[in-house]
């Protein structure tokens, strides 16, 4: 009944004696191995002697870790001496201090409860540049510093950066750090990522992120050509591509530049890198090594195209004319022989040709032979290649074999049963008569040579007969000509 009596008692007198407790801590957040400094008072209205009590209360933890005698004057705030304490990984999260003002029965006077707060092991790492733009082979200065999350600098912590699986190491020392960076010169162009870590021995640690911006360095330039000895006529396929110092390539414009043998321009474009282009060369090309070269600023690479020399000409037969095309890309100079047969006669005609590519000249016979019906042959040469259209229609369903017997066959007749017609000028009709006329004559059984003392009127009247067959109509023309200048004179 006395112990009733008493609390009965207490609580009747406890609204008189309410305390009113203050707790306040340094910092609203602490890195780990930090000292969470607090500062608590308590005023009341009536003298009290009893205990005060501070416990931290964290997400997952709590610890009662101060607990001391307290005498209090009324009306009069009386500051308690907190002791220091250090925050542990156990505190990590959001905390608060609560102080308990208790009896010295150990019953609960008042309490309060300090401004939150938290505990991190984050450190923050503060580059001075977050963006940076280099060359390859630069050396770069990378610094900042390190604060504690509440701000204050780290005494000293380690550092790292890492770039492209490369990692390189120094110290914060009063929370800055200095770290010399050299580039590679084969460094990648574009984008990169340094990060940048700090640890202490506290278990904090911290990070942060560079973005470096490598400029690329155009190097060199490539040419590939899709064959470097060639036909003429044939077709080239051209890549030039330029590379920057990390063997990437730069999209870009380059000059592209194809030079002749005798160092004409063939042609001269703008490419893009790695675009492929086609040229075709002529038929005619010039024979030889062509140069192509590609350039772009004071960069360039350079390309040989070898052109065979293809020496070779067409020949063909067209109404009385034979006609010579040079199909190769050098000149054609030689002495062509074609033989005209007839049933009864052989004639050769040799001509000493000069042809330039891709031009044709006509060999017109008709100013070669008497009238008659002729084949037009023409014996085989290097070099030469007789036009065989006339055959193409018939070897369409031949074998191979056939068609080669008779390619082989027609490839000397250029012609066979035309007609030419005698176009001959009157000293090449006038030789060809006394020479058919001599030998008739002078041959072994010819009448001069069996009747020797006949020949000088023999030979008188044959020049009579020839100048009356091939000579009278200019001799005419010779007599009516003079008569006109007489006509003319005796008029005057």
């Amino acid at each position: 009944m006395k112990k009733g009596a008493l609390i009965l008692a207490f609580l009747l007198i406890m609204p008189i004696a309410l305390a009113d407790i203050t707790i306040i801590t340094d910092q609203n957040i602490y890195n780990l191995g930090n000292k969470i400094k607090a500062s608590a008072s308590i005023i009341q209205s009536e003298n009290f002697e009893g205990l005060f009590k501070l416990t931290i209360s964290c997400d997952n933890y709590n610890l009662q870790y101060f607990l001391t005698p307290i005498s209090l004057e009324p009306n009069f705030r009386t500051a308690v001496n907190v002791p220091e304490l250090v925050a542990s990984s156990s505190m990590l999260g959001n905390c608060t201090i609560i102080g308990e003002l208790l009896t010295n029965d150990n019953l609960l006077v008042e309490n309060r409860q300090s401004n939150a707060f938290s505990i991190t092991r984050q450190l923050a790492v503060l580059p001075v540049k977050s963006k940076i733009t280099a060359l390859p082979d630069e050396t770069l200065q990378i610094n900042g510093v390190v604060n504690e999350a509440f701000g204050n600098n780290v005494l000293k912590t380690a550092m790292k950066i890492a770039m492209d699986n490369n990692t390189y190491t120094t110290d914060a020392i009063n929370g800055k750090f200095n770290m010399t960076l050299g580039l590679q010169a084969n460094i990648k162009s574009g984008r990169h990522t340094l990060e940048i870590s700090a640890y202490d021995t506290k278990n904090n640690f911290g990070s942060a992120l560079i973005e470096l911006e490598i400029t690329a360095i155009p190097t060199y330039i490539k040419i590939d050509i899709s064959g470097a000895q060639l036909q003429p006529g044939y077709k080239v396929e051209i890549v030039s591509s330029l590379y920057d110092q990390a063997d990437d390539l730069i999209n870009a414009s380059l000059d592209l530049e194809l030079t002749s043998p005798s160092k004409s321009k063939v042609f001269l474009k703008a490419v893009q890198s790695d675009e492929q282009i086609g040229y075709e060369f002529s038929q005619y090309a010039e024979p030889g090594l062509y140069t192509l070269i590609s350039s772009y600023k004071n960069l360039l690479a350079q390309s040989t195209i070898n052109i065979s020399t293809i020496r070779g000409v067409k020949i063909r037969y067209d109404n009385e004319v034979v006609l010579v095309e040079n199909i190769g890309n050098v000149i054609f100079e030689d002495e062509l022989t074609f033989i005209l047969e007839s049933e009864s006669k052989k004639y050769p005609i040799t001509k000493k040709v000069k042809v330039e590519p891709g031009k044709a000249i006509s060999i017109d016979l008709s100013k070669e032979v008497p009238f008659g019906i002729y084949d037009v042959v023409l014996p085989v040469k290097e070099g030469l290649e007789p036009l065989k259209e006339e055959i193409d229609e018939k070897i369409k369903n031949l074998t191979e074999s056939a068609i080669q017997k008779l390619a082989a066959e027609k490839e000397k007749l250029l012609a066979k049963d035309v007609t030419i017609h005698d176009d001959r000028p009157l000293y090449k009709k006038f030789a060809s008569s006394f020479s058919s006329i001599s030998s008739g004559l002078i041959g072994s059984d010819g009448i001069l040579t069996k009747n020797p003392l006949i020949a000088p009127i023999i030979l008188v009247v044959i020049l009579l007969a020839v100048v009356f067959r091939y000579g009278r109509r200019p001799i005419m023309r010779l007599i009516k000509g003079k008569k006109d200048d007489e006509n003319k004179e005796n008029e005057a």
